[in-house]
């Protein structure tokens, strides 16, 4: 049952939606080293030790999520699915600065992906 399972979670229209969407996340976390490095230098080195915080777990999540959706590893939806929860429950704190939206926006659409059934052409 996990084989066939395994088999229909990795069509290839999936796997490269899923790929795209963790770079996506990706680019996302490189973005939020960079606006936290003015926080952390600035007056707010609270909020930029949480924003480099978030950044670190959500770069580390969607890298190797994205490295088991490649190898089409057993495990890879289970672990996408922890990454797109991550990537919504943590863009709640960043909702004071702008890429709050568009990290909750990235984390709903890796998780329709993920959960969705595949459509047959």
């Amino acid at each position: 049952m996990a084989g066939v399972m395994t088999a229909e979670f990795f069509t290839e229209t999936r796997t490269k939606g899923l790929r795209r969407l963790l770079g996506v996340i990706l680019a996302i976390t490189v973005l939020l080293v960079v606006v936290s490095v003015p926080l952390l230098f600035g007056d707010y080195r609270r909020y930029g030790v949480i924003v480099l915080g978030i950044a670190l777990v959500l770069g580390v999540s969607s890298w190797f999520s994205r490295v088991a959706v490649a190898e089409e590893a057993p495990y890879a939806r289970r672990l996408t699915i922890l990454t797109a929860i991550l990537t919504i429950v943590f863009s709640l704190p960043l909702m004071g600065i702008w890429i709050g939206l568009i990290t909750v926006v990235a984390g709903v659409g890796l998780l329709v992906v993920v959960v969705a059934p595949e459509r047959n052409a």
